[in-house]
């Protein structure tokens, strides 16, 4: 199995919500999206300048399976 038939994905759990990104050829940017729509999350739900801990799970993925393969902590100022 080649590195190049691995996309990554993110699962960002905060505050009871788990958001999930779309498939990615880098972890980064897996990453970089998970970030963006926990702001973009919470701002709806009314936490504007806010700063608050995330746990982001990052999976690889490819033809047989998903595994994780690191977990993240953040704290993230909306």
């Amino acid at each position: 199995m080649g590195s190049e038939l691995q996309k990554f994905y993110a699962i960002a759990k905060v505050y009871g919500f788990e958001i999930e990104t779309k498939l990615h050829d880098h972890i980064s940017a897996a990453v970089d999206e998970a970030i963006d729509k926990i702001k973009l999350t919470l701002r709806k739900e009314g936490m504007n300048g806010k700063t608050v801990n995330a746990v982001i799970e990052v999976f690889a993925k490819d033809e047989r399976a998903s595994n994780l393969i690191e977990s993240i902590k953040a704290r993230i100022t909306t």
